[in-house]
């Protein structure tokens, strides 16, 4: 352990501001990680790979970056600090203990049943940005996550957390639109959905290999932009793995109505 905790303090790293539109107040920069660390050294499979690209905040704000440090932290590394690079190497610490004890468990079960054990490998890849938003003070913060521990593939999941200047608070849907904004929103959403499949009906979005006769939901992981509202659905949410992720945009001006 005490080698995977040098590797850590060698290669975490941060690197310069990524965003200043609003000056020092609100300032972010990244902590990375990226390194192949075999279960063995000296053997290149099995192994454990990350590459983790997170930004974190440090503008004068010391209100907006804690609370935005905090939130990412626990979002992405299950601890809830300020310190994003300290929950980093907790979260690599656990997943590298997991990922030992995973192949330790199958070198024993290949050798009682007397076949070559099959190499575990695993991989992390993490990268996070900043977008402001519609002029409402909130910035989003768009994490790409893809994570393989072995079996068919891996899996990509997209998620924004917006987020307000003022206070660093998470918007939620509650938050920013009016009671009962579903009846509004459905609707459009169901037709950006046959838009963006190219079907003209629910029943047709079965050959597109969406789950046609689910009723279709306003997603939570949303992001604020510019001009728009977009509503990201992961792998399984509204269609198989195969699909991908989904995303509907719909122009805030169709939605006026029922944003607060």
């Amino acid at each position: 352990m005490k080698l995977f905790k040098s590797l850590l303090v060698l290669f975490l790293l941060l690197t310069a501001a990524a965003c200043q539109e609003k000056g020092d107040k609100y300032a972010f920069q990244y902590v990375t990680f990226k390194e192949s660390i075999p279960y063995k050294q000296g053997q290149e499979h099995p192994s454990c790979s990350f590459d983790l690209n997170v930004l974190k905040a440090h503008g004068t704000d010391t209100v907006f970056a804690d609370a935005f440090n905090v939130d990412i932290s626990y979002f992405l590394f299950d601890k809830r600090t300020t310190d994003v690079r300290g929950a980093m190497i907790h979260f690599i610490d656990s997943v590298l203990n997991i990922f030992k004890e995973e192949n330790r468990e199958q070198i024993r079960y290949a050798q009682e049943e007397g076949f070559e054990p099959r190499d575990i490998d695993y991989e992390y890849v993490i990268n996070t940005e900043v977008h402001y938003g519609n002029g409402r003070d909130i910035i989003g913060h768009f994490i790409n996550m893809y994570q393989y521990t072995g079996g068919a593939h891996g899996g990509t999941f997209i998620t924004c957390r917006n987020i307000r200047l003022e206070d660093g608070s998470v918007v939620t849907l509650d938050d920013y639109f009016k009671t009962g904004y579903e009846k509004v929103l459905l609707p459009v959403l169901e037709r950006k959905l046959l838009e963006y499949a190219g079907c003209s009906s629910r029943e047709e979005l079965d050959e597109h290999g969406y789950f046609s006769n689910d009723p279709l939901f306003v997603s939570d992981n949303f992001e604020i932009r510019q001009d728009t509202i977009d509503f990201i659905y992961n792998q399984y949410d509204i269609a198989p793995y195969s699909t991908g992720i989904t995303t509907l945009s719909v122009p805030e001006d169709e939605i006026r109505s029922i944003i607060r």
